[in-house]
């Protein structure tokens, strides 16, 4: 069944209409008529099964009939920290992310960031993730969107990071795994983790004492060197088969 990401505003309308670029889609390309039946998601944990009533030149009116909560998300809330990288880098690296289920995508500006943009090209970007978590969720079928926080500092991370019952920093220079850290049988198993990923060139010592300090637990992911956006979907994913629904 087809599915459609429609705004949670919508739904309290009396008339209940699909807009914006999910019209064309729905019409030119699908060539969907009315009397079929699609599936939207609100971004905020629900599913809703809708029939199409009318297609018209700038929406598409449908009725709701069953809503279902989500059943695709984790059971563990990740939240990736991640330090900057070049533009294309980092949109593909969320495409990925949202597919392995994180929670929360925070970017935070590191000492060997290359990209530094300014405040209003970081709105820019982060008006584009937000896009990019809406097209993801609707490729992979999750009906929650993750939430993109604004651009952080490492100092900021830290302090978001207090909420978290495991904080994790992947660093290429550790030599200890992360299966060698944290036994799956961990009691209690934790609900909520930060996992900390530095930039192209990797965080600088002055960084890694700071996250140590803050309590971090440090993990390396083998061997080889990785490059950044490889390294962050290797320790989602471990994440994922330790506590979550890849096992």
């Amino acid at each position: 069944m087809r599915y459609f990401f429609i705004e949670p505003a919508a739904l309290k309308k009396s008339i209940i209409a699909i807009e914006g670029p999910e019209v064309r889609h729905i019409k030119n390309v699908l060539r969907l008529k009315p009397g079929d039946t699609i599936r939207l998601f609100d971004g905020q944990g629900f599913e809703y099964e809708a029939v199409i009533q009318r297609l018209l030149a700038n929406r598409v009116e449908v009725k709701i009939g069953h809503k279902f909560p989500a059943t695709k998300e984790s059971p563990v809330q990740i939240t990736v920290a991640q330090a900057l990288l070049k533009e294309k880098k980092m949109d593909r690296l969320l495409r990925h992310l949202c597919e392995l289920g994180i929670t929360h995508w925070v970017p935070f500006i590191s000492e060997r960031s290359v990209a530094k943009p300014d405040p209003g090209r970081l709105a820019a970007r982060e008006g584009r993730w937000k896009k990019i978590v809406k097209e993801s969720c609707k490729q992979c079928q999750r009906a929650k969107l993750p939430v993109i926080i604004k651009t952080m500092t490492l100092e900021e991370v830290m302090g978001y990071g207090q909420s978290c019952d495991l904080k994790i920093v992947f660093w290429e220079n550790e030599s200890i795994t992360l299966n060698s850290l944290i036994a799956p049988s961990r009691k209690p198993a934790p609900q909520k983790i930060l996992l900390i990923l530095g930039p192209e060139g990797g965080f600088s010592d002055q960084e890694i004492k700071k996250t140590k300090a803050d309590g971090c637990v440090m993990a390396g992911l083998g061997p080889r060197i990785l490059r950044a956006e490889t390294a962050t979907i290797a320790a989602c994913t471990l994440i994922q088969c330790l506590f979550g629904d890849m096992g």
